[in-house]
């Protein structure tokens, strides 16, 4: 077992959707580690929440950004059932999250947000199904869920946020 827990951010759409086998073991054995795991997403957070459920992943934490926004009455609808948070609540979100909440590293498949982060991004790549954070370090997510995770180790021992 890893002598210090981390908290790991993981995005949902993109990432965890597309390998919901791998990231049920990744975060098994997160678990087992004494690790976080904090599901980060746009949402809905009930249809996240059931589709984890389903595929079996293990979490500390689920974020829903439009949930978040919503129950502050930051959302508009519309008459055809879309909906709209304002783009710098939306960008910022993942963002502020990690930062309030500790999160040692964040993996999302997305680079939209990553100019807001203070917390270490690894941009997740989905066809070479690894991620490379600014600091060019790389985390190999075709290598067995428990390697990933040493590489995480490895990187978070290297880094220091306060």
């Amino acid at each position: 077992m890893n002598k210090a827990s981390l908290k790991i951010g993981l995005d949902f759409h993109g990432v965890i959707t597309g390998r919901p086998e791998y990231f049920a073991a990744f975060s098994q054995e997160a678990r087992r580690r004494g690790h976080e795991i904090h599901i980060i997403t746009g949402g809905p957070y009930e249809e996240v929440r059931r589709q984890l459920e389903e595929w079996k992943i293990w979490y500390s934490r689920l974020f829903a950004i439009y949930d978040y926004y919503d129950a502050k009455g930051a959302v508009s609808r519309f008459e055809n059932g879309e909906y709209k948070v304002p783009d710098m609540l939306w960008d910022t979100a993942k963002a502020e999250y990690c930062s309030h909440n500790g999160i040692n590293i964040h993996i999302d498949d997305s680079s939209r947000y990553v100019r807001w982060f203070l917390t270490p991004y690894c941009h997740y790549n989905a066809s070479g199904k690894s991620c490379t954070t600014e600091s060019d370090f790389a985390i190999d997510f075709t290598r067995p869920a428990a390697e990933a995770l040493n590489e995480i180790e490895e990187f978070s021992g290297r880094v220091q946020f306060f």
